[in-house]
């Protein structure tokens, strides 16, 4: 039996891949386009095809599957509590889900929804709750990092409990590895640091050698410059949301979650941003 990975294409879904590589565990990652994947990645990894928009693509992707890290993808269409329903009838035993830190205080964000589902399908779980992603540098952030040597987004002067996606995949390893330990639990991983981006913007100045500053531009002119350099309307929308708990002082909370499961440390921004570094050069 064999792992599934969804969220292949982004920031951890493809770090639990390279874990689960390193690892030799058996796992197979889901894609919507398997042509398109294994144009770019060869043999190194087997895909088969998923889009969770799609209910006629479940059941072949689950064949022959028992657990599955599972990241909730962009969209609309997607059914999600049908392919919660698949799972269990394919005999899935164990869902690793990445949702987001504090979601038990917020019912109207979707992972607040999925959780839930999850919950009464009776599969065995593990939600492993994320703060502010690290990789957001150096994906949405990283434009203009690059072209105007600034972070540019709408999040005031909030501090963030940032976290490394290496970090989140080997917890969700982790957790595969010991169900006995973290099935039925939910873990809130953070780093040790809660930088506002002022901070953040100087730890990035002292790393490339370069002046880095933070913009703090408002939501209004924030949606404004983003629209003007052609930005999807939607994708703006949804970085606005990603900012707004840090933006209000809501994101700040560090919690040691991740030493507990792992037994190490987390990653420390300042490591984050060298091993990173050419990513903003």
């Amino acid at each position: 039996m064999s792992i599934l990975v969804t969220g292949f294409n982004g920031k951890v879904g493809r770090e639990v891949a390279n874990k689960l590589e390193h690892d030799e565990h058996d796992f197979v990652n889901a894609v919507r386009n398997v042509e398109k994947a294994r144009s770019a990645y060869g043999d190194r990894y087997r895909f088969v095809r998923l889009d969770l928009s799609d209910s006629s693509t479940f059941r072949p992707a689950l064949t022959g599957i028992d657990r599955i890290f599972l990241i909730y993808p962009p969209g609309d269409a997607v059914d999600f509590a049908g392919f919660i329903e698949a799972a269990k009838k394919a005999g899935v035993r164990h869902i690793v889900y990445l949702s987001l830190k504090d979601i038990q205080y917020l019912p109207f964000i979707h992972h607040y929804r999925n959780e839930k589902l999850i919950r009464r399908s009776g599969i065995p779980f593990t939600f492993l709750r994320a703060g502010y992603f690290m990789q957001n540098l150096n994906d949405f952030l990283r434009g203009e990092l690059v072209k105007n040597n600034r972070i540019f987004v709408a999040a005031g002067k909030g501090r963030t409990s940032f976290v490394d996606a290496r970090d989140l995949a080997e917890a969700a390893v982790e957790a595969f590895n010991h169900p006995d330990r973290h099935q039925g639990r939910a873990y809130v991983l953070t780093g040790e640091e809660a930088p506002d981006f002022y901070e953040v913007a100087e730890a990035m100045t002292g790393v490339l050698g370069r002046p880095i500053t933070y913009a703090n531009p408002s939501v209004k002119d924030f949606k404004a410059y983003m629209l003007k350099q052609g930005t999807d309307p939607a994708f703006v929308n949804v970085v606005v949301g990603i900012h707004i708990p840090t933006k209000l002082g809501l994101a700040k909370g560090i919690r040691r979650d991740y030493e507990t499961m792992t037994g190490r440390k987390p990653t420390k921004l300042k490591q984050y941003l060298e091993d990173y570094r050419d990513s903003w050069i």
